[in-house]
């Protein structure tokens, strides 16, 4: 069955973790980003080398180095969020290291989101923060922002510990 991304929060560490595992990123200490609009799009990509053939006329590809995407979270404002503190701070931070996980919470539903519980999905990754921006005042829009996000490791998937 396909789900949509309702009720998924996020969290934010300010550190990297010792190991690229679940349990490395377990060990570090998570802060809810409260206000979320947009997850960022968790992945990599890859270097593409063509490789022509004179002969076919028709080039064929073979994948290169891989790296982290680089994508874009957004937020609406929450006054005195520690998370969205972090994330603007790491944003700002000349090194900006941040770990994110977004947690498929299945708890009770309060104010911010499912409460995340042992066992529920999660997705971990490392990186960089970078590029905060405020949102552009006019008529229409609200007050938040967004900010970058540059993974700098292959996604880790598991579940929630206790």
């Amino acid at each position: 069955m396909t789900q949509n991304h309702i009720g998924k929060t996020i969290y934010v560490a300010k550190a990297l973790p010792a190991t690229n595992d679940a349990a490395g990123f377990a060990a570090l200490t998570w802060v809810q980003v409260k206000g979320l609009i947009t997850l960022p799009q968790l992945g990599t990509t890859h270097q593409m080398t063509d490789i022509p053939d004179l002969a076919t006329g028709f080039d064929s590809a073979s994948k290169g180095a891989g790296k982290g995407v680089d994508t874009t979270m957004s937020f609406r404002e929450v006054d005195a969020d520690p998370g969205q503190a972090d994330l603007i701070e790491q944003a700002d931070d000349n090194d900006g290291l941040l770990s994110v996980r977004i947690v498929s919470g299945t708890g009770v539903v309060g104010p911010d989101g499912p409460a995340p519980v042992t066992g529920d999905k999660v997705e971990y990754a490392q990186g960089i923060a970078h590029s905060h921006q405020p949102n552009q005042g006019d008529s229409s829009s609200f007050e938040g922002f967004s900010a970058g996000f540059r993974q700098n490791a292959k996604t880790v998937k598991g579940t929630l510990p206790a």
